[in-house]
């Protein structure tokens, strides 16, 4: 199977879910599972995403014998996260993973997911204790820059995708969702607070949390990091109104520096 390695390593990347703390839950470690390709192009892909082979994998991926996987797999203490690249591009490998974990270890997974698959989700998710949603943008045209998309149709279809997938996650299972938006220099107030608007029209508002990171440089990118104090500014506007609506803040994919909004602690 076609991974991702961290420190040469399938399950070399270990995270920690945040958001759960909103949740009165424990903040646990996650065991990151990367797969080698995607359906999206992020210009600003932590993982070199929008570098593709003519074979559609990831350059920075490469080939993993599926029984070592599966066996690092049952090894680790941490929850399981299939990530990406995207877990979408890999169903049934990811269905595997979730349905075997569950036999073996009676432990559900998470899944970080662009939300671009309504199909996926709802196979995966009997196998889900929370999942992270990727939401980039407010509007279609936006969407489809910042994932490197086609079009601004496709864009927009994208985007109405992943509130359908927030939606049935939270309403109809009763799922913990981490939505996730990176921002930049140029998303304004009203970006955020629309943002924040389709979170809470399309979900559960007790089953939601929405992570909020602001970008960091990438070589060969024009795109520019926000200003941190009016970033964290505009997050207490939209916090204020938004009251019911968890919002956390960090300003890198690593690190523990985690700031909260609206959470009762």
């Amino acid at each position: 199977m076609q991974l991702i390695p961290f420190n040469n390593r399938p399950l070399g990347e270990v995270r920690k879910a945040h958001f759960l703390k909103a949740f009165s839950r424990k903040v646990e470690n996650m065991s990151i599972l990367s797969f080698g390709s995607c359906n999206f192009h992020c210009p600003y892909c932590k993982r070199d995403g929008q570098y593709i082979d003519h074979k559609g994998n990831i350059y920075t991926s490469r080939k993993f014998h599926f029984d070592e996987v599966l066996r690092s797999v049952l090894e680790t203490d941490n929850r399981i996260r299939l990530s990406g690249g995207d877990p979408c591009m890999h169903i049934n490998d990811s269905l595997t993973i979730a349905k075997t974990v569950f036999a073996k270890k009676g432990e559900k997974i998470s899944i970080a997911h662009n939300g671009s698959s309504p199909a996926f989700v709802k196979k995966i998710a009997p196998y889900l204790e929370y999942a992270a949603i990727d939401l980039k943008a407010a509007s279609g045209a936006e969407f489809s820059e910042r994932a490197g998309l086609a079009s601004p149709a496709l864009g927009q279809k994208m985007l109405e995708n992943s509130l359908r997938v927030q939606s049935f996650l939270t309403k109809e299972c009763g799922i913990l969702v981490d939505v996730r938006t990176c921002v930049f220099s140029d998303t304004t107030i009203d970006d955020m607070l629309e943002i924040a608007k389709l979170i809470s029209l399309n979900n559960d508002i007790s089953k939601v949390f929405w992570t909020v990171r602001g970008y960091n440089p990438v070589k060969g990118v024009a795109w520019r990091k926000p200003n941190r104090e009016t970033l964290l500014a505009n997050l207490e506007l939209v916090a204020s109104a938004y009251p019911h609506l968890k919002i956390g803040y960090r300003d890198k994919w690593a690190g523990e520096n985690f700031r909260y909004y609206n959470c009762n602690f």
